[in-house]
């Protein structure tokens, strides 16, 4: 079952970046090793940027819908002007945070990878729901193993923070002697900035992708005991009834 799990996790993985595996070893070692780290990644952070971008337009619509009716309701220049201004940068923030699950609970899974993880089964001579079920608790520790590497990850990002504002903190504080002084100073932590931004990108944008990973695979193995389940249903022949005569 080790074997199956890890094919699954390898099949899977490549599916959802468009790869295939190769069949000359060497070649396929090479592939995961150098290119689909990048694709697996290019695609987390993409599904965080979707999100960032829904944001950054409901924002842009609802400030522009304030500053119309700031406008045009003579309200302008006072108290009323100031809570619709409020409310126009709050309200973008509370249709994000508190979305409907049906929005983001499947973690950008398709049902075109539901139909792999499904005939991926089928052609590994998978064919009883305890078997599937074994199978998802032997896919369970590779989940595991990549969430703790995330969470390191995510303190070394926090830990990248803390430095960065103690850093900018220390340096807003000494007085700068000349211009090119405080241009360095400047420069210096926007790129920092920038580095940490960055890395917060691709660290949460890992994690969604295996969210994408795992979620995928537990879908399909679901939908595979749902039709393993009903087939044999579907075939019986419907009972007769012998006492009618």
């Amino acid at each position: 079952m080790f074997t199956e799990a890890l094919t699954i996790v390898r099949s899977v993985e490549a599916h959802i970046v468009s790869e295939t595996d190769s069949d000359i070893l060497l070649f396929s070692y090479l592939k995961r090793l150098i290119w689909l780290p990048a694709k697996f990644l290019k695609m987390g952070v993409a599904e965080k940027i979707k999100g960032a971008s829904i944001w950054a337009f409901l924002s842009f619509a609802f400030m522009m819908l304030g500053a119309w009716l700031v406008n045009n309701s003579g309200i302008a220049k006072t108290e009323a002007a100031s809570i619709v201004l409020l409310a126009s940068m709050i309200v973008p923030v509370f249709l994000v945070v508190f979305a409907v699950p049906s929005t983001y609970g499947s973690c950008g899974v398709s049902l075109q990878t539901v139909e792999f993880v499904v005939i991926h089964l089928g052609a590994r001579g998978f064919s009883s729901t305890e078997d599937v079920e074994l199978l998802k608790k032997s896919v369970k520790p590779f989940e595991e193993r990549a969430r703790s590497r995330v969470s390191a990850l995510k303190w070394l990002v926090g830990i990248l923070w803390a430095s960065f504002t103690f850093a900018f903190s220390k340096g807003a504080e000494t007085p700068m002697s000349n211009p090119s002084g405080l241009m360095a100073y400047v420069f210096l932590s926007a790129w920092l900035f920038i580095g940490v931004v960055t890395a917060y990108l691709c660290v949460w944008g890992y994690e969604a992708s295996l969210d994408k990973l795992f979620r995928a695979i537990e879908f399909g193995c679901n939908d595979f005991c749902y039709v393993t389940e009903r087939r044999p249903q579907s075939g019986a022949k419907p009972a007769v009834n012998t006492d009618a005569a």
